[in-house]
């Protein structure tokens, strides 16, 4: 036991520190989230696309075999520009003068900040290119870079990143954003920008201290029931001062501050734990044949032909070999049409389609149109998820669940037996949002900050004692057993 003891203590003193910070981080969060540019905001600065003079695209495109997983257009500086996945070497094509844009220019750039800086005084554009910053070292901006930043000038201090391969503003960032992060996400997750880039050597300091905070609370545990049943009737604690606040908080909140730490663990799937399998060849499936530039290019004539002035937005949503287009309006709505410029919504059929690729070996279930959240569906942090939306449900032991958008027929969402585990392994514990009451706010701040105290109170007593421990000073002293 005294080696336990001895274990606990001197843990404590090398994480104890971190442990509060975990606690009191978390509470920031729960108020400000990291920051990211939700794509309807993005639409709504678009301009509508000018048909005029479109769609000429290069002869190699036009030629080639590549297949085109995913082509977007919208326009950037004034001129319709045609966005294609990586599935091409050709990523960005003035639709004007059809020839490839390698990278976005400045200027272009300075375009698409300028639609977020209406009635305010854009900054001068830092032309420099930026790798990364504190925003944008996470390897989904991998693709984009480098970035140009501007700076908005407006009274809440607004930083927006362009691409330089797609021309698309990819992230947005608030001074007031900035600040809480830096007290929030950035120490949570030991998100420093330095340490982040360096994935593995993150993704390993993450996962072991994690590992020793799990191993600190569950001897601390341990010893705390320990501790209270070797105590003779009447009394249940040996200690005094801060040691006995420590070991009474403890016996309250010891399990929850395991279980935030073993669910902050999972988050990182570590060594393959909970990770769901990607959606990837569903969405092949779906797709069907992969689309040529000369079908993309014959399809595009038909919007060439009758316009509509209030698309933003036109992007590629192939369905069973077929080609299909999704616009987004200047008004947020979305329409589906076919290769010939008309539209045509999900029919009965494609929904047949959709359930027979999707449920596998078993019978076809059929889709349900979803229009309330459901336990692996909701929303988190306000950010509401899409509604309505199709789910259809496997039927064979992996109890798989997919989520599909009702305009496009495109998979959304897929959560198998992992992805599920992983939901209520690390969300359901991290975030005590088990059902729709307990996510409902404020009864959730209230729920989380009670409980969040009192694991702070767990760790700054700990803390507190591992420090006096560090400087020499004497502890408080047990009471005695009367025998």
């Amino acid at each position: 036991m005294r080696w336990l003891l001895l274990l606990h203590r001197y843990l404590g003193i090398a994480v104890g520190a971190l442990m509060v910070m975990w606690c009191v981080s978390g509470v920031v969060m729960m108020y400000v989230s990291y920051p990211a540019l939700d794509a309807n905001a993005r639409n709504q600065r678009l301009v509508p696309i000018e048909w005029s003079g479109c769609c000429k695209i290069p002869d190699a495109l036009l030629a080639g075999s590549d297949p085109i997983e995913n082509a977007q257009i919208e326009m950037l500086a004034g001129r319709p520009v045609l966005y294609l996945g990586d599935s091409t070497p050709t990523r960005l094509i003035d639709l004007i003068a059809g020839a490839a844009i390698d990278p976005v220019s400045p200027a272009q750039a300075a375009t698409v900040a300028a639609g977020y800086a209406t009635g305010r005084r854009l900054a001068p554009p830092r032309f420099a290119e930026i790798d990364f910053d504190q925003w944008t070292v996470a390897g989904d901006f991998d693709a984009d870079r480098p970035l140009y930043r501007f700076a908005l000038n407006d009274e809440v201090g607004t930083e927006l990143y362009v691409s330089s391969t797609s021309g698309q503003a990819v992230q947005i960032t608030s001074g007031r954003q900035r600040i809480w992060n830096w007290l929030g996400s950035v120490p949570h997750w030991l998100y420093f920008a330095e340490l982040r880039r360096r994935a593995w050597l993150w993704s390993q300091l993450v996962i072991y201290t994690s590992l020793i905070g799990c191993f600190l609370a569950g001897t601390g545990i341990y010893i705390g029931v320990r501790q209270m049943l070797a105590q003779p009737a009447g009394r249940w604690s040996p200690y005094r001062g801060f040691n006995f606040w420590h070991h009474l908080a403890g016996l309250i909140f010891g399990v929850l501050a395991l279980t935030w730490v073993l669910s902050g663990l999972l988050s990182m799937n570590p060594w393959g734990w909970l990770e769901g399998a990607s959606p990837r060849s569903e969405r092949a499936r779906l797709r069907g044949p992969a689309t040529s530039g000369a079908q993309l290019f014959g399809a595009l004539q038909a919007f060439v032909h009758a316009p509509r002035s209030d698309v933003v937005s036109l992007k590629l949503a192939p369905l069973d070999g077929r080609l299909y287009f999704i616009a987004t309006t200047s008004h947020g709505d979305r329409l589906r049409f076919n290769a010939g410029g008309a539209l045509a919504p999900l029919n009965d059929a494609e929904l047949s389609y959709l359930a027979a690729i999707l449920s596998g070996t078993q019978p076809p279930t059929a889709p349900w149109l979803m229009k309330r959240e459901d336990p692996y569906y909701f929303s988190h942090h306000g950010a509401a998820p899409p509604l309505p939306v199709l789910r259809i449900a496997r039927r064979d032991e992996s109890g798989t669940r997919y989520y599909v958008d009702p305009v496009s027929g495109m998979l959304i969402a897929k959560f198998d037996r992992a992805a599920q585990g992983y939901r209520w392994w690390h969300g359901g514990l991290h975030r005590m949002d088990f059902t729709t009451a307990m996510r409902s706010r404020p009864l959730w701040d209230v729920f989380m900050l009670l409980l969040t105290s009192g694991v702070t109170f767990v760790c700054v007593t700990g803390a507190y004692l591992g420090y006096r421990r560090a400087i020499g000073a004497a502890p408080h002293p047990a009471v005695r057993s009367r025998s």
